[in-house]
């Protein structure tokens, strides 16, 4: 008893010390509520303030606290039939901190909250009690927190009662013109290429009187907080011109507060709903309209099909089509049909997607480890089926070789279906700009873009089924059939290992060795499928191992999990270093990871060339291999100081897709160069070459 309580008693001794040393730290914000009248009259109503004292070289926040922070919030606790109203937060100042850019007070702030009182009150005097909550920071930052209360007496209804102070009246009166007030401006708002230009009519205000104009929006992430708000006067009023943020939509409102400064030394603040005037997005995509566009899906879909990998499925197809002698017209628009099903299902996707806050773009489905996963299965399957392995029907292994069937129409829809799928990830030339207008526009019009591109893509299939010249140049079947068959297993098997290599960066070691595990469970169950027992009972337990064995290999990719992409080109490492890329051989311009931070800090060091690439994109590693990753490219970045960003998309990553969005394109590649510290970036071709980006770097 004696030892606990000993123990007892130094437990109480150290909780009394740290109590003590808790007391003595002073708060950084002293916070008091205070009445706009002595006496509370029955079914009137009046105003309260919460008023923070802030210590020197701390502040606290408004409801957008900018790049940091959390707005000062209060949770009332009142009586019977009385309700407050929502604080309203005086104009905030802009804080700047590093490369951060916060919106809130110093010194003092006002916050002035309406009270509600009931008709009937019973009590000769009440209490209004309140919580309030803030973060206050200056280079650390500390939550805080106060209950504060307010006892007033109750007047009688016929007796008017006394009012404040002198004082206290001209505190009220300061809060009042902190408070932002609609005074009927007509505004308007447009997005150009990354830039958010709001345009103000002034009415009886000169411009030549502005001294300054500073926007604040009550959205989140919307506005790059940090950039320069560049004031143009006009003729009407001014043109405030900054940069959109990193959660801005085409759908984002930039309703907000603009404090305006004259030059006689009058603050003017005005509370805006501001009304977008343009398509938000960049020139190209606002002034496109939906026939170009269309236009421009067609001419992109028939590119898609000198993707790469999309050769060895056609191949197989055009093989099945020589064996044919009859419907071959059919066959045709068999694949037309799966093509364009398979383009509208991945855009409702999409757009549901989007429409429900996800930041996705096109080629979103090979971000995801389990479709990468479940491809690598496919690839590898029909690989088997081409090369020999194993011809099985009438079970679930069929499911596979019905995509490269020899005969029948459901082969020509699956072919569709699968071309679509390896080819869409990666946006060929005239296609990124209508996906970017469709993903701006109405539903129906983005799903007209859609059939519109896989129209495109199957028009060269069909235009040989129906051309009777074509078909002629074909050779005649026979045995050679056989070992071509077989060859194009080899591709197969290539697209499989390109897909594990995409795994391998979203996933890391794990995911190469469950895909690697799964693809020796499929082979299992198909061997085990090949040698299949006489008997009944032994014939149902082996095909009951080999379906655990499928479902085990199924489940395997579900449970991957990404990783950081390209961390094997991480700029810690000496490979990344010195700009090397294992998949091109060549040595290039080394780069950096992209951040919009890291974007905004280097365009002050001089121009930046940004490369926003994902792992599944054919077209991205063929231009670092033929354009990027050169020597003379290197020298060239060098020679004018150009540093290199690259924004990897092989996994989801919403601030990319952001940027993608800017620029009109909802699809890797984007080739940017930014040639000074303000204004927009020069859009390089999706498809480069040296000269190319020789020609962009001479011309910095």
């Amino acid at each position: 008893m004696k030892t606990i309580s000993k123990i007892l008693i130094v437990a109480l001794l150290l909780y009394g010390a740290y109590a003590l040393s808790a007391a003595r730290v002073p708060a950084n914000v002293k916070a008091d509520l205070i009445s706009e009248v002595t006496a509370i009259v029955p079914g009137e109503r009046f105003h309260v303030l919460l008023r923070q004292n802030i210590r020197e070289g701390w502040h606290t926040y408004w409801i957008n606290p900018g790049d940091s922070g959390a707005a000062t919030r209060l949770t009332w606790e009142l009586p019977e039939g009385f309700s407050a109203g929502e604080i309203q937060y005086p104009y905030p100042e802009r804080a700047p901190y590093g490369p951060l850019m916060n919106f809130g007070y110093h010194d003092q702030a006002l916050f002035l909250v309406e009270i509600t009182v009931p008709e009937n009150i019973a009590q000769s005097e009440i209490t209004l009690k309140a919580d309030a909550e803030w973060l206050v920071c200056a280079d650390i930052c500390i939550p805080e927190d106060a209950e504060l209360s307010l006892t007033l007496p109750v007047a009688v209804k016929s007796i008017s009662p006394t009012f404040i102070d002198e004082e206290t009246s001209t505190l009220f009166e300061a809060a009042r013109e902190k408070i932002p007030r609609k005074i009927g401006f007509e505004s308007t708002s447009r997005v150009e290429a990354g830039s958010l230009i709001l345009a103000v009519q002034l009415g009886e205000i000169q411009p030549n009187r502005l001294e300054s104009v500073n926007y604040f929006p009550y959205a989140v992430g919307v506005m790059d907080n940090p950039a320069e708000q560049v004031l143009k006067p006009t003729d009407e009023g001014f043109e405030l011109r900054t940069r959109v943020g990193y959660d801005y939509t085409p759908e984002s409102r930039f309703d907000g507060v603009v404090v305006i400064r004259e030059n006689a030394g009058e603050i003017l603040t005005t509370a805006f709903e501001i009304s977008p005037s343009a398509v938000p997005g960049s020139d190209a995509v606002g002034e496109m309209s939906l026939w170009l566009a269309v236009i421009f899906a067609l001419i992109g879909g028939i590119i898609l099909n000198l993707m790469p990998c999309v050769f060895p499925v056609l191949s197989i197809k055009i093989l099945s089509l020589m064996q044919e002698t009859q419907h071959i017209r059919n066959h045709g628009w068999v694949y037309l049909t799966g093509v364009v099903f398979s383009f509208v299902t991945i855009a409702v996707v999409l757009i549901v997607l989007r429409a429900g806050g996800a930041e996705i773009g096109w080629g979103f489905q090979l971000q995801s480890p389990l479709i990468v996963g479940l491809l690598v299965y496919l690839f590898y399957v029909i690989g088997l089926n081409l090369s020999g392995f194993y011809e099985i029907s009438g079970n679930l292994m069929n499911m596979g070789q019905s995509l490269t069937r020899t005969g029948g129409l459901s082969g020509s829809f699956f072919t569709g279906v699968l071309a679509t799928v390896v080819a869409a990830p990666c946006t060929a030339p005239f296609m990124a700009s209508a996906i970017g207008y469709a993903l701006t526009q109405s539903n129906a019009h983005a799903l007209v873009v859609f059939v519109s591109l896989g129209l495109g893509m199957a028009a060269p299939y069909v235009l040989l089924c129906y051309s009777p010249a074509l078909l002629s140049h074909l050779p005649k079947p026979g045995p050679w059939m056989v070992r071509a068959k077989e060859f194009l297993a080899f591709p197969m098997f290539g697209s499989a290992i390109w897909l594990v290599w995409v795994l391998s960066i979203q996933t890391g070691a794990s995911g190469v060795l469950s895909i690697g595990a799964g693809a020796v469970s499929i082979t299992f169950a198909i061997w085990l499928l090949k040698h299949l027992p006489a008997r009944q009972s032994p014939r149902l337990i082996v095909q009951l191992i080999a379906i655990i064995f499928v479902v085990t290999a199924i489940y395997l990719p579900n449970v991957l999990q990404p990783v950081n992409a390209y961390s094997y080109l991480d700029s810690s490492r000496n490979d990344a270093s010195e700009g090397s890329d294992w998949m091109s051989g060549y040595v290039g311009p080394s780069f950096e990871n992209y951040s919009d931070m890291r974007l905004a800090e280097l365009r002050q060091q001089g121009p930046v060339f940004v490369n926003f690439t994902a792992a599944w994109c054919i077209t991205c590693k063929v231009n670092e291999a033929v354009a990027l990753n050169r020597q003379v490219i290197k020298e060239a970045f060098d020679q004018h100081n150009v540093r290199y960003l690259k924004g990897d998309w092989t996994s989801e990553d919403p601030t990319i897709t952001r940027k993608l969005a800017e620029y009109g394109r909802s699809g890797v590649p984007l080739y940017l160069m930014y040639a000074s510290p303000t204004g927009t970036a020069s859009v390089l071709p999706q498809l480069l070459t040296e000269n190319i980006v020789l020609q962009s770097v001479e011309s910095l």
